[in-house]
């Protein structure tokens, strides 16, 4: 490799990260003599998607390069490596062939990963030394283990005496601040930073803390706001009586606020946000204007001793507020050990480990360990490093890597070659810092603030968006270069005004309109909505289907908000809210039906059974009124479901039983069939009963949904952070006025304690991020600047990424900004895009609003709309132990129900059918994708699972080239049976018979090979081999 072995490329919106990866990645694997260099790379990346798109990508580039011509896509790429390596295309052509071989026939080692799953990797090397059984498996739902960790806790009150004081006390508190004294949310809520890796180490020094010594802390705390409080009162009343004493009344200060403000302390009134909002109060002080306009009496010595008075005890009055916000923190942070005990326990129990735990546990218990022991234990040892999208790297993540990369950079192997790290990444994309993302570990590599290594990096900037037309760029280097001041941080400042800037890739055209909406209108959210759907319309009115349309939005809220309006207009959709399960209606139906088995009188979930049932009912309220109050007896009479008799069945039972029933598998309904994976999910795991499923259920409905289908005509809506690596031809960004730091989220930091604090036996503390920070101690200041700072350069990321999305148009809707003299002071989107208009000229139309560039015109019509529910057949058995089979004809509804039928065979079937041999499987898998018969995200598992087909010992003979192949080759049979076998191999007059099955192994098939051979034989065939391969977890062979 030239120049550094550690390259670090900045990579801007749609600036060819993949490729340039890609490039970097085939340059190591093309260059060396030794074919198999791929098993001394490592490529991390954040998401599987992310890594089955690049696994995708490097074989496929090498099937191209192997092929004679090189095809014209990558014919670029090809040539310029065959210069870069100083390898005439012969070679270049014969080296890829090799290397696309070995990958294939030694898939395992092709390691391309996130990095949970490298961690994981390496934890079940050193499992044994850990004292963890072979078999955990990692835990990825965080939610439903705190939620059972807090339900334990809440167990134990009444036998544990500590533990139920202290959350006594934590209610009745709840209570004096008119809030609920339900403290399960708030357990949860804390108990979150358990899982979070910015709180790791903050939490690790809270571990050696009882629930005792937490109760001791919280007393002296508690004995030094009294003793605080009351020298306070005393301070204001002695202020008081001066004032008294000196003959002034209240009525002679401007509005009597300064002896108010005095007043109100001595009457235990300690707000600051009251004390201090007055913003003439403490100028008037410090210039000695204490009296009415027109009073001139002499009051400059009383003045003086106010002065000092009131510093005085407003410094107390904000160390009032610390302790208070303190205090108001002791009990969750007592708890925090215990619902950490009883995670562990749950941990124990059931043989998990959280994915939040990965990166801990390698850092406490392996990172120290000598790397060639590391290397050792788990079998291999790499030597050239790529991480994608570094920016999402977390902190212990890369502390973690960084003794691996480390011995590969500075060492040299036998042959004096030094291994690599190549690092790409960009600041402005770091949208993650809630999962530990840190934008300023990139930004310090880059800046040269911090490198670990004794090798310096070559930097590399990828300026050029090969994404979107010539004005969509050129807007946002305006924008966001007129948008920069308004981070107070050098660093992050920097990244928009000089880093953000990019080259157009000569692709003219592109459209840019900000819709500012008034304020005022009453309904602004339906205002929203609407100006959404007309421009919706407006871009199909152009011949644009509506999948080329994607709506962006911050949250989850918004966007429920904006499916529900479109739907009711008639707009096709795909949003994670419309394919939610509860959202549909037979499943709604149904969880009421279970809710009945729970309680009979449960008159909500009667409501829900007869809202569904009384659809072709005439006077709907007096069938459901009639029934209410007799659900299970109308059931058993009208439908002849009987409650009674399926009572303590598994919930999958009763759930059969009601589908048969109530006739709900009469149309095909992806939501149901992925309902029923959901609660095999939940036996799996918590058991068959009714209640364990719907306590499953209520905690995870909002997030339990169907994939969205593929190739559909559709308006995608999705949320700025789904959207990230995304691209669209329109982008629609409502809801455009997101506050910069919002001050309304309910944010935790950890502030060191000072040297009069020692005495709480604490190292730091956890406080509510407040304001009021910025008056505790200089320790408390810095850290909620810092936070301020990395909030603002959130919203700046996400605002970042939202508007680098499109391709050829965007549409921002927003609301009128503040009039501001510089743009530092905005505090909005809103603001932020105000500014802007406002430096163009304030050039908006009479609709308010600012358009850059033109629409672009299309001439083809527009895509067909497809339905969102394609046609499943279904089959039902009305007898045995399991009343109901479906059976489905498509997969591309849900992402379980495909990985379901990837572990049946179907979709390997189907794959092995276009495999003669086995270079042939990329571009097989490749058609598949592209065809939608495969989903992207499920490549991986398909291609893995062929692979192990066809290089199976017993089995890669019969998939090589100097066989004839026939591949699903209808023979007919002298009775006139057409057949149809799998795979016949012929080499001169010796034929192999191949056939695929799954599930358990049966008679039939052994007689349908026979049947095979028979026919083959009657043709004056040889049979060598009839094998059945049957495609399960593992791939067991019959010789018949």
């Amino acid at each position: 490799m030239e120049g550094s072995h550690f390259k670090i490329y900045s990579a801007s919106a749609g600036s060819g990260k993949t490729y340039a990866l890609t490039k970097e990645y085939l340059k190591i694997l093309l260059s060396h003599p030794s074919p198999s260099k791929f098993r001394q790379i490592l490529a991390m990346t954040f998401t599987n998607k992310a890594v089955n798109e690049m696994k995708t990508r490097i074989l496929g580039q090498l099937l191209a390069f192997g092929k004679n011509p090189t095809p014209k896509k990558q014919e670029s790429l090809f040539k310029q490596l065959c210069q870069e390596l100083t390898m005439n295309e012969q070679q270049m052509k014969a080296r890829a062939k090799l290397v696309l071989k070995l990958i294939l026939h030694n898939y395992s080692f092709f390691e391309i990963s996130t990095i949970d799953k490298f961690n994981h990797k390496i934890i079940k090397t050193f499992a044994r030394d850990l004292q963890l059984s072979q078999n955990f498996e990692v835990e990825l739902d965080t939610e439903l283990l705190l939620e059972e960790a807090v339900g334990r806790l809440l167990e134990r009150t009444g036998a544990d005496k500590k533990l139920t004081e202290a959350l006594i006390a934590f209610s009745l508190e709840k209570i004096d601040d008119d809030k609920s004294w339900n403290i399960a949310f708030d357990l949860k809520e804390i108990g979150k930073l358990l899982f979070q890796e910015n709180h790791a180490a903050n939490v690790e020094t809270l571990r050696s803390k009882s629930i005792y010594d937490f109760q001791e802390i919280q007393r002296k705390i508690a004995s030094q706001i009294a003793a605080l409080e009351k020298e306070l009162k005393e301070a204001a009343q002695n202020v008081l009586q001066e004032i008294q004493n000196q003959g002034f009344e209240f009525e002679d200060f401007p509005r009597k606020t300064l002896p108010n403000h005095f007043k109100k302390i001595t009457e235990g009134k300690f707000s600051t946000k009251d004390l201090y909002g007055s913003k003439t109060l403490e100028p008037n002080l410090l210039e000695g204007k204490l009296l009415k306009a027109n009073d001139n009496r002499d009051i400059s010595s009383l003045a003086s001793r106010i002065l000092a008075a009131y510093m005085s005890i407003k410094q107390n009055i904000y160390r009032h507020s610390y302790l208070r916000n303190i205090y108001s923190n002791i009990v969750p942070m007592t708890v925090l050990n215990e619902i950490a005990k009883e995670i562990k326990n749950i941990e124990e129990e059931k043989d998990i480990i959280p994915i939040s735990s990965l990166n801990t546990i390698l850092s406490k218990e392996i990172k120290n360990q000598p790397v060639p022991f590391i290397y050792e234990r788990m079998g291999e040892k790499y030597r050239h490093y790529f991480i994608d999208e570094f920016q999402d790297t977390s902190k212990m993540q890369w502390d973690n890597l960084i003794p691996l990369v480390g011995n590969a950079l500075e060492s040299e192997n036998e042959r004096n070659e030094r291994g690599s790290l190549f690092l790409v990444g960009d600041a402005k994309q770091a949208i993650y810092r809630w999962r530990g993302g840190r934008a300023e570990q990139f930004l310090n590599l880059i800046n040269a603030k911090a490198n670990p290594f004794v090798v310096a990096p070559s930097l590399h900037s990828l300026d050029t968006n090969w994404r979107s037309q010539d004005k969509i760029v050129e807007f946002n280097n305006m924008f966001f270069t007129t948008a920069a001041p308004v981070l107070k941080n050098e660093d992050y400042r920097s990244l928009f005004l000089k880093d953000s800037h990019q080259k157009t890739n000569n692709k003219p055209g592109g459209f840019v309109q900000i819709t500012f909406l008034e304020k005022e209108v009453e309904d602004i959210h339906s205002l929203y909505c609407e100006r959404v759907l007309d421009t919706i319309d407006q871009i199909v009115s152009e011949n644009y289907g509506y999948a080329d349309i994607c709506i962006l939005v911050r949250d989850n809220r918004k966007g429920a908000l904006m499916a529900d309006f479109l739907a009711q207009n008639n707009i096709p959709i795909i949003s994670s809210e419309a394919l939610l399960l509860k959202k549909n209606e037979k499943v709604v139906f149904l969880i009421a039906v279970l809710r009945i088995f729970e309680n009979r009188q449960n008159r909500e979930a009667a409501y829900h059974i007869l809202k569904y049932l009384a659809q072709d009912e005439t006077d709907k309220h007096v069938f459901i009124s009639k029934n209410l109050d007799h659900i299970a007896e109308f059931l058993l009479e009208a439908y002849g479901f009987c409650i009674g008799n399926l009572q303590g069945k598994p919930v999958l039972t009763i759930l059969e039983k009601a589908i048969i029933k109530f006739n709900l598998a009469i149309e095909a309904v992806a939501h149901i069939i992925a309902l029923m994976d959901v609660v095999l999910d939940v036996e799996k795991r918590e058991g068959p009963s009714v209640h364990a499923f719907l306590n499953y259920w209520d905690v995870k409905k909002e997030s339990l949904s169907i994939a969205a289908p593929e190739g559909m005509d559709a308006v995608s809506i999705m949320t700025i952070h789904k959207a990230k690596g995304l691209e669209f031809p329109f982008v629609i960004f409502p809801f455009a006025n997101a506050i910069l730091d919002d001050k309304r989220k309910k944010k935790k930091s950890w502030v060191p304690t000072t040297e009069d604090e020692k005495i709480f036996a604490l190292d730091e503390f956890l406080v509510n991020t407040t304001k009021e920070m910025l008056e505790y101690n200089n320790k408390a200041a810095q850290n909620y600047i810092e936070e301020e700072h990395k909030s603002v350069l959130d919203s700046m990321n996400v605002l970042y990424v939202a508007l680098t999305r499109p391709i050829k148009g965007l549409y921002v809707f927003t609301e009128m900004g503040k009039e501001l003299t510089e743009v530092k002071m905005a505090s909005t989107y809103s603001d932020l895009f105000q500014w802007f208009v406002n430096k163009q000229g304030d050039s908006t139309n009479e609709n308010h609003s600012f358009t850059f560039g033109a629409f672009p015109k299309k001439i083809e019509t527009a895509v067909k709309t497809s339905s969102v529910e394609e046609d499943v057949s279904y089959v039902t058995r009305p007898t045995g132990d399991s009343e109901f089979v479906i059976a489905t004809t498509t997969g591309r509804l849900w992402d379980n129900e495909r990985l379901e039928a990837i572990a049946k065979g179907n979709l390997i079937h189907f794959a092995l059918s276009q495999v003669k041999t086995s270079e042939d499987v990329p571009e097989a898998i490749q058609n598949l994708v592209a065809s939608g018969d495969l989903p992207q995200e499920s490549a991986e598992e398909v291609t893995i699972k062929v692979m192990e087909v066809v290089t199976h010992p017993e089995l890669k003979r019969y998939y090589s080239q100097d066989l004839q192949i026939l591949n699903e080759q209808e023979i007919l049979a002298a009775s006139g049976v057409s057949l149809r076998p799998d795979r016949i191999t012929i080499s001169e007059n010796r034929a192999t018979i191949i056939d695929y099955k799954t599930g358990d192994p049966a008679p039939k098939h052994k007689t349908q090979l026979i049947q095979y051979k028979k026919v083959l034989q009657d043709m004056d065939f040889e049979i060598e081999h009839a094998i059945i391969v049957y495609i399960d977890q593992n791939i067991n062979l019959v010789f018949v």
